[in-house]
């Protein structure tokens, strides 16, 4: 543990996940001097404690080569929590899994206050030059600046020495090691921000309920970071499920019935029921499972973590059922003729422009409900990336 002359307000935690066990003192020498120049160039100046930690053993099976940084972010999530600290850098010596990149270095998550680095790509041996410890050291301690600027939603930054300028190959944090005073005054304003502090033991709901009051700008901020016609593009299963029940039931007789019969208001009601109902299986599927810790403590970062999710998701389902309603109406004013709409349905004739859109309501809502279950078996790490990752470094 790195002390200062005086407990600061705020921790970051840095631990260590050793998963393969090869060349661990190696790996534990890295990171405990990594962290000490991490401490000396940025915590200390902030006024913060950096606490070195260690989680020993995770079985985790890699796929492809690589490891899934979402293992280690659902790890994070819960010790974050449990080793009280406000900051959380993981640190492990395994490749991590990426999905837009050829390799990943780190992903910060500034919705947890979680993030991920992966040594296994700064040692110069892996590249073919020399060994060069001090070398190693410097991009781990870049890393480690850079990773947790982003949990302070600092943006990237030009000129090649910054801490915050873009990463685009490893060689790259040979020489980010500075941050301006303007980055530095950023974050300090940032820190009483974003890291939740606040957690409860009991009454939960009206814990929660001030969370959100407090933090809603931070819920609002993480919505926009996730962008539901972004999100939209990581669910094509839910998407062709959808689509597959809306173009069956949209040749039914029967649901041309119901849709020009039933009153507008049921209609809405159904749904907005629709969405709600799909936006709860699929946070069941995407978000991380328990937000509170053994000792049934409710966290602050927990509740922004929760609510962000559910509103992505809400509004993600909210387009989505907009986009299948008009999509069934374009059908029914351009596949139908006059004629067949007036003999289709068995009750009433549905000529209309209200019939169509009553019908359009009830055949999205339909397959908005039967796409959220098809929706699960879509990639959740694609879907979490989304919601929870600011970038892949």
């Amino acid at each position: 543990m790195i002390k200062a002359d005086q407990p600061p307000e705020y921790v970051i935690g840095v631990m260590l996940i050793d998963v393969e066990g090869k060349n661990a003192d190696q790996f534990h020498r890295l990171v405990e001097q990594a962290v000490q120049a991490f401490d000396t160039a940025l915590a200390r100046a902030l006024g913060l404690r950096v606490e070195l930690l260690a989680f020993t053993g995770p079985h985790l099976v890699p796929t492809a080569g690589t490891y899934a940084p979402f293992d280690f972010l659902r790890m994070g999530l819960t010790e974050k929590l449990e080793r009280k600290v406000h900051f959380l850098l993981i640190v492990t010596e395994v490749d991590l899994a990426a999905s837009t990149l050829s390799y990943t270095l780190a992903l910060p998550s500034p919705l947890t206050n979680v993030g991920v680095i992966s040594t296994k790509r700064l040692d110069p041996t892996f590249w073919g030059d020399p060994a060069d410890d001090a070398r190693a050291v410097k991009r781990l301690t870049a890393l480690l600046l850079h990773t947790f600027g982003h949990l302070l939603n600092l943006p990237h930054a030009d000129g090649a020495n910054n801490a915050m300028h873009d990463v685009t190959n490893v060689s790259d944090l040979d020489q980010m090691d500075q941050l301006t005073d303007a980055q530095r005054e950023q974050m300090r304003r940032a820190l009483p921000l974003e890291a939740h502090e606040h957690t409860s033991h009991q009454n939960h709901w009206r814990f929660a309920l001030r969370m959100l009051l407090l933090d809603w700008r931070n819920v609002v901020r993480a919505v926009s970071r996730a962008n539901p016609l972004h999100l939209i593009t990581r669910l094509p299963t839910m998407i062709t499920a959808a689509l597959s029940v809306i173009i069956v039931f949209f040749f039914s007789p029967e649901i041309w019935d119901v849709g020009s019969t039933v009153a507008f208001y049921q209609l809405a009601l159904f749904s907005m029921a629709a969405v709600i109902g799909s936006t709860a299986v699929l946070y069941r599927s995407f978000a991380f499972g328990g937000m509170l810790s053994r000792g049934r403590v409710l966290s602050e970062s927990a509740v922004v973590t929760a609510a962000a999710t559910v509103l992505s998701l809400f509004l993600t389902m909210l387009l989505l059922f907009s986009l299948f309603v008009g999509l069934t109406f374009l059908g029914t004013i351009t596949v139908f003729p006059q004629k067949l709409m007036e003999t289709w349905p068995t009750v009433d004739p549905a000529v209309h422009t209200i019939d169509h859109l009553k019908l359009s309501l009830f055949v999205a809502a339909l397959g908005l409900l039967a796409g959220s279950l098809g929706g699960r078996a879509d990639s959740k790490d694609l879907v979490r990336r989304v919601l929870f990752i600011d970038e892949e470094t």
